[in-house]
Parts: structure tokens; sequence; C-alpha cells
């Protein structure tokens, strides 16, 4: 599987008097593709549609969806959709926005105009491999927190939040991996794995 690691928004293509507006986005839920899609119809009002999917990987299973935003059944967010599946590209929405130009392109052209927009859009994203990340509590004392933070960052992990009390309590997003290396290297540290 393999995820984006930067939104883009495609240049403009013009098919038939119609302009198509690739863009992809990161995604971790339905709600934030929605709000990204809503945003975009803010930036584009006068638009006649934006179609898109998404697939989203929670809890070991792939959620896809799409939708064609009134032009006819298939022909605009499935095609998106067939990218990011043959891509096999998660936790990423990729929309396009069309300004209709007047000429009625069909369903295969249709189908074509939104499936090069999309492409577009992904081709000018950077996709990476997805690397999964379990979420972790980690307590430590104070002078622990310069080194275990180098650990975390050079791992590829990130800190998600610190709270200090007595001890440092770290929320840290790591592999599992990582993770169990950090606990068997310092053993005075101690970590607990957290819902997301």
């Amino acid at each position: 599987m393999k995820i984006i690691l930067r939104e883009s928004i495609a240049k403009s293509l013009i098919i038939s008097k119609s302009k198509f507006i690739g863009l992809s986005f990161i995604v971790k839920s339905k709600e934030e593709a929605l709000k990204k899609i809503q945003q975009s119809f803010g930036m584009h009002p006068s638009c006649s549609h934006i179609a898109f999917s998404y697939q989203i990987y929670k809890s070991n299973v792939i959620e896809p969806y799409f939708t064609d935003n009134g032009e006819p059944a298939g022909t605009a967010g499935k095609p998106l959709l067939s990218i990011l599946e043959n891509k096999k590209i998660i936790n990423t929405c990729l929309a396009v926005v069309r300004y209709y130009g007047g000429v009625n392109l069909g369903t295969g052209g249709l189908a074509r105009a939104y499936s090069k927009a999309g492409m577009l859009a992904l081709n000018q994203s950077d996709i990476t491999n997805y690397i999964e990340k379990k979420n972790y509590l980690f307590t430590l004392k104070y002078n622990m927190l310069d080194i275990i933070s180098n650990v975390i960052y050079k791992n590829n992990g990130e800190i998600i939040d610190k709270q200090f009390s007595d001890d440092i309590c770290l929320k840290v997003a790591l592999t599992s991996k990582v993770a169990t290396r950090i606990q068997s290297q310092y053993p005075l540290i101690k970590i607990n794995e957290t819902p997301h």
C-alpha cells in the first residue's frame, strides 16, 4: 500500500471547452475527506461538479467510496477510485473540479477526462510506501527527553503530545518494531500502546 505525502492541485485540463482540475488530499477519515471537498466547493463556487473518491485504511480494512456528483453514473468518481485501487493508494482523496463548457463529452469521454485530470493531480503528489504506526504513551524522566526524542525522529516516528509533571508523558506514533526496540534499549521507560 502507498500514501501521498504532499497534496496537489493539477494544472487545468481543457477538453471540448470543459475545464477539469485534479486535486489530491491526505485524509485519515471520511469526515476529513468531506471537509476537504466542502473547502473545494468554497474555492470553486461556480463549478458544475466536483466528483471524488477516497480510500481510507482503518482497522486493517480499506474503506473505498466515490461519488459522481451529478455526472452520469460511473463516469467521474468511479474512474478516480479505480486509479486509487490500481495504484494501491490509501488515506487519500482524489477529486476533480469540472467547469462545464457547453459540449457533452459522452460517458467514455467523461470517464477519460476525469481519469486524466485525476492522474495529473496524483503525478504531482509525492507518493511513498505506507508504514503502519501505532500510538504509544511513553513515560520517562526529564534527563531522557532529548535522547528518546532523537530516537523517535530518526526512526520516522512523531511526537503527538507532551505532558510534563513528575515525569514526562509523550504520546508517540511509531511502528511496533521501533517501540519494542526502544523498550529493550531503555528499560526504565514505561511504554504502553494506546488507541488512536
